[in-house]
């Protein structure tokens, strides 16, 4: 399988800081300064960041001189065609050729398979992304990175991380073709272990529904690894952080380590992450 060069790490795991919010949200708070905010990341020292294909290219000389290696966000999802606001729209699409993917010298290459929808032709040509995408780097060293998650009208928000749709969706996303799922947490090591165990393919998570504080989403890793996970790909609870730079180091002594949220992070709660979420 070709997951080497993402999950080559003494521990087999990875973190990985998702930094590709600007496809969708344009400029948001907390990431206004793209540079100063991938600066203040990359300071922790993670195993990878998960960026669009432009912004590597952008910012190709700090991410070469911090030797971290990238994810590329391969498709756009969006709410709206105002720039960076959500009406409720569904406006998800394949945006970047695979080519040009390749040239960028990825460890991986992700996009989002969107249960839930109403728009069935929509849905559909998500399946059908996927599917393609994983036919396009079949042979080659870059694993296509597969995020299933419960988004759409049709799953209420409360089901985003039941584990039976969770289930579900993971095992859709590779029979799909994943090589590695990016998936949502369910909550508990107890109703996680038996889906990654059953997934023939390594499982990372994402960073779902809003915790409110740094401590809840290292929880969530916490449990998650204790599960089985091979590690995290998570933004903005990491870059809304008061301290992005210590929430990275945190991260990387949990899920290389195998230390425990309060060996690296102390009893107290931490100051709320404001506006968290997904990813």
């Amino acid at each position: 399988m070709n997951t080497a060069k993402l999950l080559d790490t003494p521990s087999g795991n990875a973190v990985v800081v998702a930094l590709d919010h600007g496809l969708s949200l344009g400029a948001p708070e907390g990431f206004k300064k793209p540079e100063a905010t991938l600066e203040t990341v990359l300071r922790g020292e993670p195993d990878a960041v998960l960026v669009g294909p432009h912004f590597a290219r952008h910012y190709s000389d700090q991410l070469k001189e911090a030797d971290v290696d990238i994810i590329l966000t391969a498709d756009v999802v969006t709410w709206s065609t105002s720039p960076g606001r959500d009406h409720g729209q569904d406006l998800w699409t394949g945006a970047f050729d695979t080519e040009f993917l390749k040239e960028l010298d990825p460890v991986g290459v992700k996009t989002v398979l969107v249960f839930g929808r109403d728009d069935n032709e929509t849905f559909r040509r998500n399946v059908e992304y996927v599917s393609q995408l994983s036919e396009e780097l079949r042979n080659t060293d870059i694993p296509l990175v597969v995020e299933p998650v419960m988004w759409g009208e049709r799953i209420p928000d409360q089901l985003e991380t039941d584990p039976e749709f969770v289930a579900d969706a993971m095992r859709m996303g590779w029979e799909f073709g994943a090589d590695i799922l990016k998936a949502p947490y369910t909550g508990s090591v107890e109703s996680f272990e038996p889906i990654v165990e059953n997934a023939p393919v390594p499982v990372m998570i994402l960073g779902g529904p809003a915790t409110g504080t740094t401590r809840g989403m290292l929880e969530s890793v916490e449990g998650a690894m204790d599960a089985g996970a091979r590690g995290l790909m998570i933004g903005r609870t990491i870059w809304k952080s008061d301290d992005p730079e210590r929430t990275v180091e945190a991260l990387m002594s949990i899920v290389h380590d195998g230390a425990t949220v309060d060996e690296v992070w102390g009893s107290a709660e931490s100051a709320a992450v404001p506006d968290g979420g997904e990813n």
